[in-house]
């Protein structure tokens, strides 16, 4: 397993050669010979020959000192040391439990996945990777809510388990007390052994797969405690915990049958065969299946028929439903009105590039492949390939094609920091919900 703390020893990326190099070479050792460059830099012939004939793509960091006499320039590297990819690599799969490297690994293709993914790149035999499948890692995570100074610690946390084996009870002992604090679940029932022959001493250690899921399910519930819902504490109890069949949550029914009693005059009692304060005081945690479904149809019934109610007096779960239902209707009134004469013209100057076709062509600013560009806008596939095929000319002068095609992060990142960008974006995501099959958008830029 990858540890964090090689993170920090990186290994300098390889150097690029370029016909301006090869240029600059000639001007440097003048006359340019095989020979006599071997043996003023020590470089073997067959390797400078090679280089001459323009059949080595890149050289490393000495290498470069030793032909041109001074540092490499700063430039976009191709491939980065893969250490931090595969330490997060591990740290996802520790976290979801029966996902694969060959799961992950067809998330890093475009297209159809290869019947047979290279895996050489989780167990180090290729040490460097793409930037791309580090940028993938780390978009993971903060999709997830795990992001910056949070992931960097469950590195360490990572990083800090022993190999293999088993793990000390010491390690896993306060996790236990943490679980058995905030969802009240026993440790004998995560140790799958009585928990107090380990506090006695007879029992000094667990396995690795008990160690992984409490860890697991402590950052599971660090995240839903953050988050501070009691409905989403309660059922995370009853995922682990486990269910009875034929029941249901008192609490995922709570706010429904407080909605009907105060609005639609209806008595908690012919719906719980009970009163409210049986499971207000914790006396009951769960109703039957059946009590369940007809307090949520009688709740939208209720909704239904009294179209009037504010927004404010709703469930959480129907607020958001009719608040869901609002921005839909929003949303497709504002698609409409940019798909008019005058909304065409609004789109096409918020598309409109900032500076001049030389500028997004300056291998500074880098590049970003046209099928990873959806993620950096923030827009769904379809969505983004409609809007590139509504604004072909426009994404051409700021793209450039070496066997596929790349858009300049330099448009991507002014787009994505444009006034109203988001308008444009809302508009082509309705259009692509909208489309009942994908065959209707014209290929551009593939």
């Amino acid at each position: 397993m990858t540890t964090h703390s090689d993170i920090k020893r990186v290994k300098k990326p390889r150097i690029e050669l370029t016909g301006h190099d090869l240029k600059h070479l000639g001007e440097i050792h003048s006359p340019l010979s095989v020979p006599v460059l071997a043996r003023r830099t020590g470089l073997p012939y067959m390797q400078v020959y090679n280089i001459l004939h323009g059949r080595v793509k890149s050289i490393s960091d000495r290498h470069y000192r030793l032909l041109f006499g001074q540092a490499p320039p700063p430039r976009k590297p191709k491939k980065v040391d893969g250490t931090a990819f595969r330490a997060m690599v591990d740290l996802w799969l520790f976290l979801n439990d029966g996902l694969t490297r060959s799961d992950l690994s067809r998330d890093f293709e475009e297209g159809a996945p290869p019947k047979k993914p290279d895996l050489r790149i989780f167990s180090g035999q290729v040490r460097t990777v793409p930037p791309r499948l580090e940028r993938i890692m780390r978009k993971k995570f903060a999709d997830a809510g795990v992001a910056g100074g949070q992931l960097d610690q469950w590195l360490a946390e990572l990083d800090a388990l022993p190999p293999g084996g088993r793990v000390p009870y010491r390690r896993i002992r306060p996790v236990l007390h943490f679980l058995r604090d905030s969802l009240g679940l026993h440790p004998t029932a995560i140790l799958n052994q009585s928990v107090e022959r380990y506090e006695t001493g007879l029992l000094k250690s667990v396995s690795r797969d008990i160690f992984n899921r409490a860890m697991a399910l402590k950052h599971r519930t660090e995240k839903t405690l953050a988050r501070g819902r009691k409905r989403e504490i309660e059922k995370l109890k009853e995922e682990v915990c486990g269910g009875k069949a034929g029941y249901s949550l008192y609490l995922e029914v709570e706010e429904e049958l407080t909605f009907l009693c105060r609005y639609a005059r209806k008595s908690a009692k012919s719906y719980l065969g009970r009163s409210m304060w049986t499971y207000q005081t914790g006396k009951a945690r769960r109703i039957k299946d059946w009590r369940a479904r007809q307090i949520f149809e009688d709740c939208d019934r209720f909704i239904r028929e009294t179209p009037d109610l504010p927004l404010y007096c709703l469930p959480r779960s129907r607020r958001a439903r009719r608040v869901r239902m609002l921005v839909d209707v929003l949303v497709a009134r504002t698609t409409q009105l940019l798909s008019e004469q005058e909304g065409l013209v609004f789109e096409k100057r918020i598309l409109r590039p900032a500076h001049a076709r030389d500028e997004y062509s300056n291998q500074k600013h880098g590049f970003t492949r046209f099928d990873m560009a959806p993620g950096v806008l923030g827009m769904k596939k379809k969505a983004f390939d409609l809007m590139v095929a509504k604004n072909c000319e426009i994404f051409r002068s700021v793209g450039r094609y070496t066997k596929r095609w790349y858009l300049s992060d330099l448009y991507l990142k002014e787009l994505s920091q444009k006034e109203f960008f988001d308008l444009i974006s809302a508009k082509y995501e309705w259009m692509a919900k909208s489309l009942n099959r994908p065959a209707g958008v014209d290929a551009c830029l593939h």
